[in-house]
């Protein structure tokens, strides 16, 4: 092996590190959409999309976010609007509290769930 050679295998090997370093460090700034809905979604809509009994007496138009016909309807983009404006009087807004990125990670999150078997 010239001494060409090992320069441009170092080189190459190199990149490859930096690139996976690169994706490592993308991954580990994406928002954990599973988390923030635990923070901030659960108390309401319950950890699987189904409101407890008593936010559903609380908030009668409150939504089952596990049903998949009713979410059909939206697309991420919508979820997020309703995240960062607001539902009627009953959903304050969170565009004051999380991110777009964050919002995003919460709004695929929820469409997840309503395509996972739930239980009531």
């Amino acid at each position: 092996m010239s001494l060409r050679s090992g320069k441009w295998g170092a080189v190459v090997v190199g990149a490859i590190l930096a690139l996976g370093l690169g994706v490592a460090r993308a991954a580990a700034q994406e928002p954990d959409g599973a988390d923030l809905y635990r923070q901030q979604c659960r108390s309401c809509h319950g950890a699987k999309g189904v409101p407890p009994q008593r936010m559903m007496s609380v908030y009668p138009g409150l939504k089952t976010l596990a049903d998949s016909t009713f979410m059909a309807k939206f697309s991420v983009d919508s979820i997020v609007a309703v995240l960062r404006h607001g539902a009627g009087r009953d959903m304050k807004p969170f565009g004051d509290r999380l991110s777009p990125a964050q919002m995003t990670a919460v709004a695929k999150f929820v469409k997840g769930l309503a395509a996972a078997p739930h239980t009531p």
